[in-house]
């Protein structure tokens, strides 16, 4: 049990995937060899930048330690979910958003002015104080 709740506990650091797996799950908020055991498949290729072939890396990966994706076939047991939980998701993945659209507009570009980049910034330190602010009335709240 000691020895099955290491390997669940690992940084995904250490299974040596590709960088480009690799960024995909960090990315994706996957931080332990124990958080990929609670995926499937189907979610995986959902990841920007993850496709059959990442996912046939993590399996390998997760095979190599006696562990496996989860079986989509298994209900997964229902996570308690809380005001800050739902909040914290639905705040992360609108950022995200935002910031993609940002740096995709300026990357789009072949040269810039200064003004742009400037805009750019600002767009961004935006983005973020808006997070932070979301992100503290969700805790002062709960």
């Amino acid at each position: 049990m000691n020895e099955l709740h290491e390997k669940l506990n690992r940084d995904i650091g250490e299974l040596e995937l590709s960088i480009r797996s690799m960024n995909g799950l960090k990315l994706e908020g996957f931080k332990t060899v124990g958080d990929l055991t609670k995926s499937t498949e189907q979610h995986l290729r959902r990841i920007p930048n993850i496709g059959k072939m990442s996912v046939n890396e993590i399996r390998e990966a997760l095979k190599n330690l006696g562990l496996e994706l989860s079986n989509p076939k298994q209900p997964e047991p229902e996570k308690a979910k809380t005001l800050i939980s739902e909040l914290s998701i639905d705040i992360i993945g609108k950022v995200k958003m935002a910031f993609k659209k940002s740096s995709t507009r300026i990357m789009t570009k072949q040269s810039y002015t200064w003004d742009e980049v400037t805009e750019y910034f600002n767009e961004h330190e935006k983005i973020v104080k808006i997070y932070k602010e979301q992100m503290y009335n969700c805790f002062r709240q709960e």
